[in-house]
């Protein structure tokens, strides 16, 4: 009877410390909040916006770093972006994933969505929580497009006058033949003067020794290509034998015009388990590290 006593005491105490873990563990993690604002832009301030606002909790009289994240030409619906998030808010970091179209839906050119991206900035700059000099981004191909066009002297001037700036730039699998044909006149949308100056932010590039839409070297040519002076300042990691999207949660094949540099291809978006961890650990040093408080 004493030994039943004391295991049903002891299955007592065991599930009080459950509930106790679980009630700090949700204490700790405000749940994420559906947001919706104007770009308070120079460019397109009237632009809406749509978003899921994470605030990590025990951080309470001190404002937090943030991270605008945002997804590929898979749309809002693609769950690749989560275990970033998820590693971000661990770590203290408040997210801002943006909405910017349903699958299916990529807008013509990137450029589409750069009020969104310039308007996530300012609407973070101004939140009571966020400290608006420790601002990041975080894109994946499409998203890391703007990821890294947001590091351009000139659309930062354009589109805020100067009055914020991205703190830190991490652009996964972005492209970067679209990047270098800026450089080189080639880009229809994007001028030669993009990319004259860049902010002076950190700016790391995460691509794929395989991906179908650069050659192997295109990102390592894109940041050549740049002014000296803006050269130190952009770094790149290369994922041997990757594709484009390898941490994706379901592989797929698709034909994209954008890939083979702009000459369309059949595109291999498949999961490499170590590329996948070795970037989410990329990502949350970077961040841990490029936003951390003076």
């Amino acid at each position: 009877m004493r030994l039943a006593r004391r295991l049903t005491t002891l299955a007592l105490l065991l599930c009080s410390a459950a509930a106790a873990a679980q009630a700090q563990t949700a204490a700790a993690q405000e749940p994420r909040q559906a947001v919706s604002f104007q770009a308070a832009t120079l460019t397109e301030a009237g632009t809406r916006i749509q978003g899921e606002l994470t605030l990590p909790g025990g951080g309470e009289g001190r404002r937090l770093p943030a991270v605008v994240v945002i997804h590929s030409a898979g749309g809002f619906e693609d769950p690749t972006r989560q275990p970033y998030v998820q590693a971000l808010n661990q770590a203290g970091i408040a997210t801002l994933e943006l909405n910017l179209f349903a699958r299916g839906n990529r807008p013509k050119t990137s450029r589409m969505n750069l009020p969104h991206t310039f308007g996530a900035l300012a609407y973070l700059a101004q939140h009571p929580r966020i400290d608006p000099a420790r601002i990041g981004i975080l894109g994946f191909s499409h998203g890391g497009m703007l990821a890294l066009f947001a590091a351009s002297k000139e659309l930062n001037q354009a589109y805020t006058g100067g009055q914020q700036q991205f703190a830190a730039h991490l652009a996964l699998y972005p492209v970067c033949w679209a990047h270098l044909a800026s450089i080189e006149g080639r880009n229809a949308v994007y001028p030669r003067t993009v990319y004259g100056a860049l902010t002076g932010a950190p700016v790391h590039i995460l691509a794929a020794e395989n991906d179908a839409y650069d050659a192997p070297d295109t990102c390592q040519k894109f940041i050549a290509a740049l002014p000296p002076e803006s050269q130190d300042r952009v770094g790149l990691t290369m994922y041997a034998q990757a594709t484009h999207g390898w941490d994706t949660l379901q592989d797929k094949h698709y034909h994209d015009p954008a890939a083979a540099q702009g000459r369309g291809a059949q595109v291999p978006h498949l999961r490499s388990a170590a590329a996948a961890a070795q970037s989410l650990d990329f990502a949350r040093q970077f961040f841990t590290r490029t936003l951390a408080a003076p």
